[in-house]
């Protein structure tokens, strides 16, 4: 990408995001000088979850597929491609451009750490379009949940199960019964929860349980609700172990804050605008998770969503519509040239 981006006349630096969360690299931060007022920004992020490399892309009906032993990765190099093929074209046009920014981010699947370390103040632009969304060429992401992701552990007591399972505390036995009535799956129309890696110390059958742990997450656009549960699965675990004997702990940290934009917000009228000239109608949406604009708009810069055409991404069956991957780039080139 740095390669890509200087033969485009970009100026191109690395920063050290990767530091500041065990990564071995840095989000790339690139700039054109503008040959006119004006200035846009975009982003896409490069990091891909597991099972990316080997990739053997095949085509069927208008859509790309991976070999389905692996993922596509069109989460997010899609974005990545539309950015580049944006940027190509308004280049090969001749007009005039504004000043045009790109961040192309890390770490964002482990949890937005590229965007949280990323200094936007060395970005002019007052939005910025984030192009890293499922769904076809059309759909414009103006709100996302904040994040919240939670370890508990329960300690209890060892002992032998067979001689003297009386003098135990079976750590297993109550963290099962913590997450039993533990509220998760849609919590409600905007809260969602999922404690799915459990773990405990036992290698063998013969021995009270005495450690159990849990990591789990909550989401939701609203903070406060999101604030409330954790709150809640903290007091309700340690109600929970009460009179047991066990010892608990909850951790919980908030990854990223939610965001919403208005519909009369600048930022979304001209993306509608950019549809409506490759003939689409926009499609504004909140979504479910969460992306580097959670960070952006937490940080006061003003940042959409914006689909590029794939679906089912972190999965084998992930996929990738060939024509909104291509009209994608279009779109970019009718935001610079409306910026």
């Amino acid at each position: 990408l740095k390669r890509k981006l200087e033969a485009l006349g970009f100026t191109v630096r690395e920063d050290e995001a990767g530091r500041t969360f065990g990564g071995d690299t840095g989000n790339l931060i690139a700039i054109l000088p503008g040959t006119r007022k004006g200035s846009v920004l975009f982003c896409s992020h490069m990091d891909r979850v597991k099972n990316g490399h080997g990739i053997k892309v095949r085509e069927k009906d208008g859509v790309l597929y991976s070999g389905g032993d692996t993922i596509l990765a069109a989460d997010d190099v899609s974005g990545i491609c539309a950015i580049l093929d944006g940027v190509r074209r308004t280049l090969s046009s001749g007009n005039p451009h504004p000043r045009i920014e790109i961040a192309f981010t890390v770490g964002e699947e482990a949890g937005l750490f590229g965007g949280k370390a990323l200094d936007l103040s060395v970005f002019q632009s007052s939005c910025c379009f984030v192009l890293d969304s499922p769904g076809l060429l059309g759909r414009l992401v103006n709100g996302a949940p904040g994040h919240v992701r939670f370890a508990i552990h329960v300690k209890g007591k060892p002992a032998h199960a067979g001689n003297e399972p009386e003098n135990g505390i079976n750590a297993a036995h109550i963290l099962c019964h913590i997450l039993d009535i533990l509220p998760d799956g849609r919590v409600n129309e905007e809260l969602v929860a999922n404690f799915p890696i459990l773990g405990t110390g036992n290698e063998s059958t013969n021995v009270v349980c005495a450690d159990a742990w849990a990591k789990g997450e909550a989401r939701s656009r609203n903070l406060e609700e999101l604030s409330r549960y954790a709150e809640f699965v903290k007091t309700h675990a340690e109600d929970c172990a009460k009179k047991t004997g066990a010892l608990v702990s909850v951790e919980k940290e908030l990854l990223y804050e939610p965001f919403l934009i208005e519909e009369t917000a600048p930022i979304l009228q001209k993306a509608k605008k950019a549809l409506r000239r490759l003939g689409l109608t926009a499609r504004v949406e909140a979504g479910g998770g969460g992306m580097d604009a959670n960070i952006f708009n937490a940080k006061g810069l003003t940042s959409l969503g914006i689909a590029t055409g794939y679906s089912k991404n972190h999965t084998l069956e992930e996929n990738l519509d060939e024509l909104s991957f291509i009209k994608s780039g279009r779109l970019v080139e009718l935001l610079i040239e409306d910026s």
